[in-house]
C-alpha cells in the first residue's frame, strides 16, 4: 500500500517514520512549510517534490496531519487541485481527535473514502514520537473502507483501535484533553502553590514528580477510583477546610478550581466507599461554591 503524508508537524513526521519502521511505502510527502517537508523527507530517507498534487495521486491512503483549523481547507485545496477523478477510491485520514471525518467531506462528495484516526497519545517532538505510537489505542471514526485501512495501519504499531461515533466525538477529545493537557495544567497549579512558600521549580519538580508519576502507577494497577487517595478519600473534612482558607487567601482563582475538582473528587470518594453519610453533607458543604 502506498501511503501519503500531507502534513509534516510532529504527529506527521512520527506517523510517516513508523510506517515506513512497519515497510509501508511512503509515496509522497506534502506541506506548506518547505522546511518542515525537506525534514521529513531527510528522515524517511527520501526525495519528494513538495507537490500536492503528486503525494495524492501517487497514494492509495493519504493521512492529513495539520491543525484543525486547517484540515477543511487542506480537503478543499485537494479539490481545487488534483484531478477529480483521480481522487475516487482513494482513501483520505485526518489525524484530528476532535473533528469528525465530515472535514474531509469536500473529498467524499467525489467518491473518496473518509475517516478520522487519532492516536490516544502525546507526540511532544518530531525525532523520536514515532516511538509513542506503539502499543497504544486509537481513536477511530469514519467509513467502513476507511476503517479497514486505518485497522492495517494500527495493527502495524501493535495497537488497539476503538470505533467512535460520529455523535460522540467532541466528547471523546473533552476526554482526552482533560487526562492529558489538564494534567500538565494540574502540575502547573501546584508549582504555582509550592513558588508562593518559596520552593524553587527544580526542587518541586524532584520532590513531586515521584508523586505523580505513582499516582499515575496506582491508576493503572488499581483503576480511577480505587486509586484515590489522601483527604478526602479519607473523609477528613477539617484539613479540607483549611485547604480552601489557605486558597481562599492566596488566589481566589485558585480556591474555585479546588472546589470544583473537590467536589468530583467526592464523588470518586463515595463511589469508593470510603464516606459515610456524614462524611459526605460535610465535605460538599466545604467544598461549595
Amino acid at each position: 500500500m502506498n501511503i501519503g503524508i500531507i502534513g509534516a508537524g510532529k504527529v506527521g513526521c512520527a506517523l510517516a517514520e513508523g510506517l515506513k519502521n512497519n515497510g509501508f511505502n511512503i509515496s509522497g510527502v506534502y506541506s506548506r512549510s518547505v522546511g518542515s517537508q525537506k525534514y521529513l523527507c531527510e528522515k524517511l530517507g527520501k526525495i519528494f517534490e513538495n507537490d500536492l498534487e503528486d503525494a495524492v495521486k501517487n497514494s492509495d491512503l493519504i493521512f492529513i496531519s495539520v491543525s484543525d483549523n486547517n484540515i477543511i481547507e487542506v480537503a478543499e485545496e485537494i479539490v481545487r487541485k488534483v484531478d477529480n477523478d483521480a481522487l475516487r477510491s482513494k482513501t483520505f485520514i485526518h489525524m484530528s481527535g476532535a473533528l469528525t471525518a465530515k472535514a474531509l467531506k469536500p473529498l467524499e462528495n467525489l467518491g473518496a473514502y473518509t475517516g478520522s484516526l487519532h492516536p490516544i497519545q502525546s507526540v511532544a517532538d518530531k525525532d523520536s514520537g514515532w516511538k509513542k505510537l506503539y502499543n497504544i489505542y486509537y481513536g477511530f471514526e469514519g467509513c467502513e473502507e476507511a476503517l479497514k485501512h486505518a485497522l492495517t495501519v494500527v495493527k502495524s504499531f501493535e495497537g488497539k483501535l476503538i470505533k467512535i461515533k460520529e455523535q460522540d466525538k467532541t466528547l471523546y477529545h473533552a476526554a482526552a484533553c482533560i487526562i492529558s493537557n489538564y494534567t500538565v495544567t494540574l502540575s502547573y497549579v501546584a508549582y504555582k502553590i509550592l513558588e508562593s512558600i518559596g520552593f524553587d521549580r527544580e526542587t518541586a519538580d524532584k520532590a513531586f514528580l515521584p508523586l505523580i508519576k505513582n499516582t499515575v502507577h496506582n491508576i493503572e494497577r488499581l483503576g480511577s477510583i480505587d486509586a484515590l487517595t489522601g483527604p478526602v478519600s479519607r473523609g477528613d473534612n477539617s484539613v479540607v477546610e483549611q485547604h480552601v482558607k489557605s486558597l481562599r487567601a492566596l488566589d481566589k482563582e485558585l480556591e474555585k478550581m479546588y472546589k470544583v475538582i473537590g467536589r468530583m473528587t467526592v464523588e470518586v470518594a463515595q463511589k469508593k466507599g470510603t464516606l459515610n453519610d456524614d462524611a459526605f453533607q460535610k465535605l460538599m458543604k466545604i467544598l461549595e461554591l
